[in-house]
């Protein structure tokens, strides 16, 4: 009987186990491109980020600078977390390259 209660023990608390993740501190990046309307970040993909930022041009390059100054400070697995990504993004989005081109407009 000891057994039998053993192997289901293991059976109803094992599965509580499986793909538990650490809750990652909070982050003002994040929560500011979150209210900025992107949605829950949290399971959300460098390349989807990247893509809405690509929407948010603006956004993007003040979250930049925001990363630019606090990543130095950040473990080596930084770029991992949501946060990570999130900077990771918008710094990918903001490269040469990815804006419009301004003309000054003059017909020839």
């Amino acid at each position: 009987m000891k057994r039998a209660w053993m192997a289901v023990s293991i059976l109803v608390f094992a599965p509580g186990f499986v793909g538990c993740k650490k809750a990652e501190p909070p982050s003002p990046i994040v929560k500011k491109v979150e209210d900025a309307g992107s949605g829950e970040l949290s399971q959300a993909t460098t390349k989807s980020i990247y893509d809405w930022f690509n929407k948010h041009q603006e956004l993007a390059k003040e979250i930049k600078k925001e990363c630019l100054q606090v990543k130095d400070s950040k473990p080596a697995n930084w770029s991992d977390t949501t946060e990570g990504r999130v900077c990771s993004a918008a710094i990918s989005s903001t490269m040469i390259g990815n804006e419009p081109i301004k003309t000054d407009d003059k017909k020839y």
